[in-house]
């Protein structure tokens, strides 16, 4: 398995959670180095474009590309190199396909949770300041994951006589967003004479403490405008507290109208044929096309007050919903199998 496991980011907590998994399985051997038979590359602080898998039976990587089709080097690559591609949702399924993927190499491979962990009830985050409505949000504070978008929605649909509160979870430790983070402006908006109070939450918590947080708020917020997966939404959702999600993307695998509360985004489809930076480590990318979607401001303010003002029961209904679907169908135990099956896949089955 080719792929860091000991860092803070999303893609080395999936790795680390793989391996643990796949060495605790009764029917896969967990091999470091060579001699494996099947070679599982998911890494995001290397260029792909440069990779060259090690000599295996089988070779399977994993890739995600949150802005549209996939780039047409890196497809080459996946076809040419390797019997296989992962990737956590229908929608990265579709758009490597468009960047010329082979559609029988493509395999999707959520991410799951910890049920016995993201669950409804247990304790709960003590707040900074009482509210009787609090909205989360979950993620690094990024203009990707939309928290600009959702900075000025709050700020137009409430002010500081209404009782709400807007906590805000960064992922400050993540070296993929340190440089690209809004935490200058959320602090000053916090600030701000006469504006609803924001909570801003900077330290790394651990798995317990972010259910704590998920269980103590009322309704998540996730107004991306790519993702490839977003994991703080399906674990919110385990904890019972339903979002408020685009209705785009790869949040449609595990969200619908009986579980979350969607607004409709504009979607953005151009073409760019230029080289644009992958991520903030400098790695770059020839891309040819973006699609990606777009949530007004004004449609995401509407969104808040219609959820507060939902009342109690109907929040409560879709948490439930939400908590049965995300508990049921992505727990790890069910990724798992689907991930043994494809690695003890006979060859030809690959072919």
């Amino acid at each position: 398995m080719l792929g860091r496991a000991d860092e803070s980011t999303a893609f080395a907590r999936v790795n680390a959670r793989w391996r643990s998994g796949l060495a605790a399985s009764p029917r896969v051997r967990l091999v470091e180095g060579e001699g494996a038979d099947v070679i599982l590359h998911h890494d995001y602080e290397v260029d792909f474009a440069t990779v060259s898998p090690p000599s295996a039976a089988r070779r399977i990587a994993v890739r995600t590309w949150d802005f549209g089709p996939f780039p047409r080097l890196w497809s080459e690559r996946v076809n040419r190199l390797w019997d296989r591609l992962w990737v956590h949702s229908r929608w990265i399924a579709e758009q490597a396909v468009r960047g010329g993927v082979e559609p029988s190499r493509v395999t999707v491979v959520p991410i799951g949770i910890d049920p016995a962990l993201f669950r409804p009830d247990g304790p709960q985050h003590e707040p900074a300041a009482r509210a009787g409505f609090r909205f989360l949000f979950v993620g690094a504070t990024t203009r990707r994951k939309g928290v600009d978008i959702l900075l000025r929605a709050y700020q137009q649909a409430f002010t500081a006589v209404d009782d709400v509160s807007l906590v805000i979870k960064d992922r400050a430790t993540d070296v993929f967003y340190g440089s690209v983070r809004h935490r200058d402006e959320i602090l000053a908006r916090a600030a701000s004479p006469g504006a609803a109070r924001i909570e801003f939450v900077e330290a790394d918590l651990s798995a317990e403490e972010l259910a704590r947080l998920y269980r103590s708020c009322d309704v998540a917020v996730f107004p991306y405008r790519a993702e490839g997966f977003a994991i703080p939404i399906l674990e919110a959702m385990a904890c019972g507290t339903p979002p408020i999600v685009p209705r785009f993307g790869a949040c449609l695998d595990y969200c619908a109208d009986d579980r979350a509360f969607f607004v409709e985004p504009k979607r953005i489809q151009l073409p760019v044929n230029r080289r644009l930076t992958a991520n903030t480590l400098g790695l770059e990318v020839d891309v040819e096309e973006v699609d990606f979607c777009e949530v007004p401001v004004d449609v995401l303010a509407e969104a808040l007050r219609a959820v507060r003002a939902a009342g109690r029961e109907a929040i409560r209904a879709r948490g439930e919903r939400a908590s049965e679907v995300a508990r049921g169908n992505f727990a790890w135990s069910s990724v798992f199998a689907t991930i043994e099956a494809e690695l003890l896949a006979p060859a030809a089955a690959l072919a």
